[in-house]
């Protein structure tokens, strides 16, 4: 059997990516939910992959970014499938796991207890968490040619991808509502709110996290914490580059994971398990790219300009 060839490979990449950028936007336009950021998004994807060989080889290790955004931004339309929507389960287990001075759980104690330097700090933590993910994924391994830029983009899209899965099995409201609405019943009309950073808000005087939060479409969506599992796959990805790198990203990654219940979005439990869903994410994307490069080793050994890494 001949294999497909380059032009042919290319023409059905170019048709997929069309019929998917177009049918996710009739999909915002059909459910009321059009915002620039759909026409910004799937008019992009359209045009680098017709816009020539460079573009759409950036778009072949990108797919995953969009992959990811479609399915965040479309949760209000799963949420008729979650099962029993926890609220005081996951704060008597904390308590009973870490407990915090007073009877309390360490978020409720930060709420009690802040003060603006961690304010400042968490947020920008909380602020910059992601962009990590695109500098290395953008800036670093797709201008160095490194192959390890179509593995990251997939690696993160897994991530997100269990932590979607798994607020449909498991959906789990945060400290911050707790606190607001008590352990009872689940509150389906309460609102998302951006908890701790509103400080931080108040304090620059502007409605960074007020906006962000706002367009949440799942409050019950707490448990995995993917603010915790981003900076851990950086550690990850990042670990091969020696000491300096490993040291840098593990205290971005601490310093995010505090962040996540300083500032009362996340218990601890919801911590931990961002970071298995990282691990097993990393693990998996890497194992079936190592299994690609085994089965096609003319793909793995090809020579890539700049130094580029050929490994996955």
């Amino acid at each position: 059997m001949t294999s497909r060839s380059p032009d042919k490979n290319d023409t059905v990449f170019k048709w997929l990516v069309t019929l998917m950028a177009t049918g996710h936007f009739a999909l915002v336009a059909i459910t009321g939910r059009v915002r620039w950021e759909h026409v910004a998004a799937d008019l992009l994807l359209v045009v680098l992959a017709w816009a020539g060989a460079g573009p759409r080889r950036f778009l072949r290790g990108a797919f995953p970014l969009w992959l990811t955004g479609m399915i965040l931004d479309s949760q209000a339309l799963w949420l008729g499938l979650r099962g029993t929507i926890h609220t005081g389960d996951l704060w008597d287990l904390e308590k009973a796991l870490f407990p915090a001075p007073g009877g309390m759980i360490w978020p409720q104690w930060w709420w009690n207890n802040p003060n603006t330097p961690l304010d400042l700090l968490c947020g920008f933590a909380y602020a910059a968490y992601l962009y990590e993910v695109f500098i290395a994924a953008l800036l670093y391994f797709f201008f160095k040619q490194d192959r390890r830029f179509e593995s990251l983009c997939w690696a993160f899209f897994v991530v997100n991808a269990i932590g979607v899965v798994i607020y449909v099995l498991y959906p789990a409201a945060p400290p911050w509502y707790v606190l607001k609405y008590g352990p009872g019943p689940a509150n389906l009309a309460a609102l998302p709110s951006p908890a701790g950073t509103a400080r931080f808000d108040a304090f620059f005087g502007i409605s960074y996290f007020a906006n962000f939060y706002a367009r949440n479409p799942n409050v019950f969506g707490a448990m995995p914490s993917l603010h915790a599992a981003y900076p851990l796959m950086m550690v990850l990805v990042l670990w091969y580059k020696g000491v300096a790198w490993r040291v840098g990203t593990i205290l971005f990654a601490l310093l995010v994971a505090f962040s996540a219940v300083y500032l009362t979005h996340h218990y601890i439990l919801d911590v931990l398990a961002g970071g298995i869903a990282a691990v097993v994410a990393f693990v998996a994307v890497r194992a079936v790219f190592a299994r690609r490069d085994k089965a096609s080793p003319e793909v793995a050994s090809v020579s890539l300009p700049s130094g580029g890494n050929t490994r996955a």
